[in-house]
């Protein structure tokens, strides 16, 4: 089983009506709203794409563009530490955009560098490192994928002042 993380608009009324409920934030994630819009899912490459947004494997919640897989607390686990989710405040997600314009896709591109992965033990970084030599325009392509959505998710928070949820499973 892979782990994949997926990120969802939340309002201040949507993170109410849910409280911490895993179940009702899992049925607003993937039930509710426009997926085109609200959603970005990642897949396995969260954890390359947070490397090559923020340069450093660690999850230390003060980086501006760490919020893919910052350390947050979880709210709604189940009695066996399962079915949680995290909460990124607006104003986390306000310098999370500024940061993301900031930095330009020809800057990402060259952060791309698989041997870095693997050497930093991320998450799914050695597939995607052994992948990249015999595939890396594929690989290139599928680590970035979520990127474009990414940015037009962001700037829509901002400009609204919503938050996120961000759901890993």
């Amino acid at each position: 089983m892979s782990m994949v993380i997926y990120l969802r608009r939340a309002s201040g009324a949507d993170v109410s009506r849910i409280g911490e409920d895993g179940e009702a934030a899992d049925r607003f994630v993937f039930e509710e709203g426009d997926p085109q819009n609200d959603v970005v899912d990642f897949d396995v490459a969260w954890d390359v794409l947070h490397f090559l947004l923020c340069g450093t494997a660690q999850r230390d919640a003060g980086h501006p563009l760490g919020i893919i897989a910052c350390q947050l607390p979880e709210v709604g686990l189940d009695a066996n530490g399962f079915g949680g989710f995290s909460i990124i405040s607006p104003e986390t997600v306000r310098r999370f955009a500024e940061a993301l314009e900031a930095l330009p896709d020809d800057e990402l591109a060259r952060r791309f560098e698989a041997d870095d992965w693997a050497a930093a033990d991320i998450y799914f970084g050695d597939v995607l490192a052994e992948d990249t030599r015999e595939n890396g325009p594929e690989v290139r392509a599928f680590v970035l994928q979520g990127v474009p959505s990414l940015r037009r998710l962001v700037a829509s928070c901002a400009a609204t002042g919503d938050g996120l949820i961000r759901v890993l499973r």
